[in-house]
């Protein structure tokens, strides 16, 4: 067996372990929060920290009042159309949603059923303030990364799909939002990278507070990064808009107080990458975690030091 062989088998495993550890955790904590432990469980396996995953998974949810989501009630339609109809944005049918996605599932390829959904969701990717998009992006990273799926994996999927249809939220209509422009599907990559790029420069040189609202606004375009390789080119090009709108959007809803991030210290250098996945790690902190993993993804791809100057920024934020 390879080396890279091994380290899949391990990511699997601990995917798996991860979700069996979380299987009746809900959907939410606090008021209308989402939970993060499936994401971050997925995260932490991503950057090889396989063995600390256990133990942030105990302490998380000795930490977090989850909310035991609305019991299920009469099945939903197998028609799409009659399902969107009867609950699309109904959290209180979050349960028939899960078992509505579990059953298209069972039928037919994961990549299939994501496809049919994936414009009806885009509209809504706001949703549950972009957490519907990012949980079932963690998901479906893990069902492109094993060598085959679980029933742990489709089942993570079933219940991102079924959070997003659950608090789908239209995106707003009217905002004028402008990214970088793309002609085609195959722009779409490096348009991401700017894109990214831009939010977590403006993260960074603003310290927003409160932090974490406008984290979203790097992690929601990376998330969608992790889809691509699975949609059709005209899909793409409807999320990537969707993504920009989705990103100016939250920048509107939280405008920005300024405060004094480590970045803008006179010469300030972004610490190295393996600091700060360590730190965020120590912090225990969800957003802290993605945000560094989401960071440290897209400056790999085009390297640039205002990721890095984000995610400390936003460990700072926790540490003073």
């Amino acid at each position: 067996m390879t080396a890279a062989a091994r380290e899949a088998g391990r990511y699997a495993d601990c995917v798996d372990d991860a979700l069996d550890r979380l299987w009746e955790v809900g959907f939410e904590f606090g008021p209308d929060f989402a939970v993060h432990a499936p994401m971050v469980a997925e995260t932490m396996a991503t950057l090889g920290l396989h063995d600390d995953v256990p133990r942030w998974i105990e302490v998380n949810r000795k930490q977090r009042g989850h909310h035991v989501p609305p019991a299920a009630g009469e099945p939903l339609p197998d028609d799409p159309a009659r399902a969107r109809l009867a609950a699309l944005g109904d959290y209180r049918r979050v349960a028939d949603w899960v078992g509505y996605f579990e059953r298209r599932l069972a039928e037919r390829p994961w990549r299939e059923v994501l496809v049919e959904w994936w414009p009806v969701l885009m509209e809504g990717a706001l949703s549950a303030f972009t957490h519907g998009l990012i949980r079932t992006a963690h998901a479906v990273r893990a069902l492109r990364t094993v060598p085959e799926p679980s029933a742990l994996q489709l089942n993570e999927l079933a219940r991102g799909l079924a959070y997003w249809a659950g608090r789908y939220t239209v995106l707003p209509r009217r905002l004028r939002a402008e990214g970088p422009r793309v002609e085609s599907a195959a722009d779409i990559p490096a348009a991401l990278s700017e894109l990214t790029a831009l939010h977590a420069g403006r993260y960074a040189e603003t310290a927003p507070y409160p932090p974490i609202p406008l984290v979203h606004t790097v992690t929601a375009p990376a998330a969608l990064r992790l889809v691509l390789p699975v949609l059709p080119a005209e899909l793409q090009l409807s999320s990537y808009a969707a993504v920009v709108t989705v990103a100016e959007a939250v920048w509107k809803a939280f405008p920005v107080t300024p405060g004094t991030g480590p970045a803008a210290a006179e010469g300030y250098l972004p610490p190295a990458g393996e600091l700060l996945v360590a730190r965020s790690v120590e912090l225990g902190e969800e957003h802290a975690i993605k945000l560094t993993e989401a960071c440290l993804r897209e400056d790999a791809l085009r390297p640039d030091d205002r990721y890095r100057a984000a995610a400390h920024t936003l460990i700072a934020n926790f540490t003073v």
